[in-house]
């Protein structure tokens, strides 16, 4: 009988939605404490925020594979720590706004630790960009939030894409390069949003880089006048403009008489508030090098494309706002050790699969002059194939019954059977290894490899 409430998945992408929660949920809470950083208390609060994403959603990953009263019995303990925490110190440090988004990110952090339906799923991606919003539009927040919100809005994105596909016969793979394409898609309308549609200067967002009350890029050709920011009535360029003469349908001359882009101006305007944030100081190291090395990278890209704009002939100097950044590195090394370990780990998790790919690919191109290694490479991807699938090879087994025990969709069994005819009639029998039979070998590895790993989902019936 159904009650209406459909539980998550018990399998790993219900895990995989709970871990992604949490880290949208800590990037949040980084944000929500980065609006106190002038009090010199953002490295505490956020090594807080920490830890209560995972005394929560550490013990949420947990529920969800092992179901039991520990994460009932935490979220108590936990409820009622998030009680005591929001009446003191937090009812006397926030006003009732901040107090309000501090009480909802204890409590669902603590609810985290029995998050196994839909409904709490639901609820806390609400509270999380709800807070989130709440963040963006403190009147002490800037653009810099962008290196926690950004984060935060595409982890809960991407468990929400994971939950919603949790039920579908697409593999993990398929999924997930779907599901980072989209995000791609959103993040390059946005960035084409930005850049050139019209923005009212009176919203307040303060998470939008500077330049806000332009009128967007394309104005300057469509606009009225066609006068550049900070022109003068008579058309003269003020302090954002270019030589005298900008501002005639967006695109000025210089002395040579070479046209140059109208756009630029405005770009290195908006690039110049935005290092301008640099100067916070208590803004953390970390990422006051992040934000330099990005906008570093920009501004290198777009004297670039002056330069290229301009040719041999213009003769002018290209205009630059704030104070002179450092040659472009694009090497931040606590980033680059992040990104190593991550690409060590995901390559030591998909080892299996990685060679299993390497080695039908090289049975392959083995199987013309020599046959009997391709059908022994075939067969240790299929062993490997088998691995991946959670039947491992226990010592005393045989080829043939490691392979006839695995559950594997009739299709694939049938493959499976096939290749492991034609290894054991060459392994023991007495026929020869042949490039014909090495060939059918590979292929009937590949077909129960593709459906076991689920790369064809609609041949798993």
């Amino acid at each position: 009988m159904k009650t209406g409430i459909e539980p998550l998945s018990p399998r790993l992408d219900s895990r995989a939605v709970v871990m992604l929660t949490g880290f949208s949920y800590l990037c949040v809470g980084l944000g929500f404490s980065y609006l106190d950083r002038q009090y010199r208390a953002f490295g505490l609060e956020s090594l807080l925020w920490l830890v209560w994403a995972l005394l929560g959603f550490g013990a949420g990953v947990w529920q969800v594979r092992k179901p039991g009263t520990a994460g009932r019995t935490l979220w108590v303990v936990l409820g009622t720590t998030a009680f005591v925490l929001a009446l003191f110190p937090g009812f006397v440090m926030y006003a009732l706004p901040r107090w309000i988004c501090l009480v909802l990110m204890l409590v669902m952090g603590a609810r985290a630790t029995v998050l196994a339906t839909q409904r709490d799923f639901y609820f806390m991606l609400t509270v999380i960009f709800a807070v989130s919003f709440m963040v963006a539009t403190h009147f002490r927040a800037d653009w810099s939030l962008w290196v926690y919100l950004g984060p935060a809005w595409v982890f809960g994105g991407l468990a929400l894409a994971w939950q919603h596909a949790a039920g579908t016969v697409l593999s993990r793979s398929a999924r997930m390069a779907l599901t980072l394409g989209f995000i791609a898609v959103c993040f390059l309308v946005t960035a084409v949003l930005f850049l050139f549609a019209p923005r009212p200067p009176t919203l307040g967002f303060g998470f939008l880089p500077p330049g806000t009350d332009t009128p967007g890029l394309f104005s300057q050709a469509a606009g009225e006048g066609g006068r550049q920011p900070g022109a003068g009535a008579d058309g003269s360029s003020g302090p954002g403009g270019g030589g005298g003469a900008a501002g005639q349908g967006g695109v000025g001359t210089d002395a040579g008489g070479t046209q140059q882009d109208g756009f630029m101006p405005q770009w290195r305007a908006m690039l110049g508030g935005m290092r301008a944030a640099l100067a916070d100081p208590f803004m953390p190291g970390w990422q006051r090098g992040l934000i330099q090395t990005l906008i570093d990278g920009a501004q290198a890209l777009l004297d670039g494309l002056a330069g290229g704009a301009s040719g041999t002939g213009g003769g002018g100097e290209s205009e630059s706002f704030g104070p002179p950044s450092p040659s472009v590195s694009f090497t931040v090394p606590w980033l680059w050790w992040l990104l190593c370990l991550l690409a060590a780990y995901g390559l030591w998790r998909r080892r299996y699969r990685i060679g299993l790919g390497l080695a039908l690919a090289a049975s392959w191109g083995l199987a013309r002059r020599y046959p009997a290694q391709s059908m022994r490479l075939s067969a240790q991807a299929m062993q490997w194939c088998l691995q991946v699938h959670g039947f491992k090879r226990v010592p005393g087994q045989s080829v043939r019954e490691h392979w006839t025990a695995a559950a594997a969709p009739p299709l694939a069994r049938r493959w499976i059977g096939n290749a492991l005819e034609i290894y054991c009639e060459t392994r023991f029998g007495d026929l020869p290894a042949t490039r014909q039979r090495a060939l059918h070998m590979r292929q009937s590895v590949q077909g129960a490899c593709d459906v076991m790993l689920g790369l064809v989902p609609e041949l798993a019936k």
